[in-house]
């Protein structure tokens, strides 16, 4: 089970990420994945929780997707230009590369079999919906690219390129599938900025066909006021991050996991 917290920079997701992996750690087992280039999961979860912890870096990234795809795209480049695998290292970090692939990284995760949860920290809402929309290209785009390869494949003299692209059109579905699959949990703050970027998220999410479980809605105040359709309603925390999150964990922990059909495994 993967499940995704999303939002725009600065309405906590990493913070209730973090406080929600805590309480699935108690129910299965769990990993916390961050895929913001500028993480901070590490500043509040530990070893000592009972959970993994992995943040995915932009380096780290691009060496794991030439070690899993640097040999398939080097056999189609072969076929078209005269090069040296020292090209690989640059499309590794050419933009929408190194994003494309951590959705597919996180699915591993899931398919390995060793969690039974994984939380995914996502990055600020503009980065995670280009991501997301580059997912989705990826996936539309193999089957015109096939059957651009299928008119030309004449010219050149391996079909291991047809090879190439049928298997990734396998992986795309198969992470798409996923993604659909996929817990979306939106998070906002009370303010008319983060709501009107959270109705944009909805409109977005609605458009790719991917579904949003519930809204989160935190650091709302006392103050009566026209709230979003939030399943969690989560006030101001005083204190470190640490304490944010153990007050989060407290307040909401049980409820999530009751709202998405989880029960800890001493219940």
């Amino acid at each position: 089970m993967i499940l995704s917290f999303i939002g725009k920079g600065g309405v906590g997701k990493t913070s209730i990420a973090a406080a929600y992996a805590l309480e699935l750690a108690s129910a299965g087992r769990t990993i916390a994945v961050s895929t913001d280039f500028m993480p901070s999961l590490r500043y509040v979860l530990t070893e000592d929780d009972k959970l993994e912890i992995v943040e995915l870096t932009e380096s780290e990234i691009a060496e794991k997707w030439i070690q899993k795809y640097g040999e398939d795209v080097f056999t189609i480049l072969s076929e078209f230009i005269n090069a040296d695998r020292s090209i690989l290292s640059h499309i590794a970090s050419a933009p929408g590369v190194p994003e494309e692939f951590i959705i597919s990284s996180i699915v591993d995760l899931e398919d390995s079999g060793k969690y039974d949860y994984v939380v995914w920290d996502t990055a600020a809402s503009s980065a995670t919906m280009h991501l997301l929309a580059l997912e989705q290209d990826f996936y539309s785009h193999l089957g015109r690219d096939i059957q651009f390869y299928l008119k030309v494949k004449d010219k050149f003299g391996s079909h291991k390129v047809l090879q190439v692209l049928n298997q990734w059109r396998e992986l795309a579905n198969h992470v798409w599938n996923r993604l659909e699959s996929s817990h979306f949990f939106l998070v906002t703050t009370d303010d008319d900025l983060s709501r009107i970027q959270a109705g944009e998220i909805e409109k977005d999410f609605q458009r790719m066909g991917l579904p949003i479980d519930f809204k989160i809605c935190n650091r709302f105040g006392q103050r009566q006021v026209d709230k979003p359709d939030c399943k969690i309603i989560l006030p101001e925390f005083d204190g470190n991050s640490r304490e944010v999150v153990d007050s989060i964990r407290r307040t909401s922990g049980s409820l999530f996991l009751s709202s998405i059909g989880i029960g800890h495994k001493n219940a």
